[in-house]
């Protein structure tokens, strides 16, 4: 059975004299646009990029669902992170896996997409990325 892990997202567009409520649905295995930086920055603002220095048990990923994909990369302390630097901007990434969790009883959702580089993952604030417009689909 195919688990499809799916957000519905809402966006406002401005129509002659009314507006337009447009779902979208960001999935596993899609693809997602990281935009250009805001002119002046060398760094985004809501997405991280992190990179290991060993390998991680892929095994423990289901690569259609994403799930797994959390606790498998970031399972021991091989991990270096920083802002994502605006020359990976203007580009698209497949979508890796969706999460929602509670952080100090704030709902956040997260998308975490692959890159070029095997042990490397972008990490999505996906409420602010949105509202700043860091990305698009």
């Amino acid at each position: 059975m195919k688990i499809c892990i799916t957000f519905i997202l809402s966006m406002l567009f401005m129509h002659t004299n009314a507006q337009d409520l447009i779902k979208k649905e960001l999935e596993v295995g899609k693809y997602l646009k990281i935009n250009s930086c805001k002119k002046g920055s060398s760094e985004f603002v809501s997405i991280d990029v992190y990179a290991r220095t060993k390998a991680y048990n892929k095994k423990k990923v289901d690569s259609l669902s994403g799930e797994g994909l959390l606790s498998a990369f970031f399972d021991d302390s091989s991990i270096d992170a920083k802002r994502l630097p605006c020359v990976m901007g203007d580009k698209k990434y497949k979508i890796a896996a969706l999460h929602e969790f509670d952080d100090k009883g704030i709902s956040k959702r997260v998308v975490l997409c692959y890159t070029a580089y095997p042990l490397t993952l972008i990490w999505i604030e996906l409420d602010k990325a949105l509202e700043l417009g860091e990305i698009s689909y």
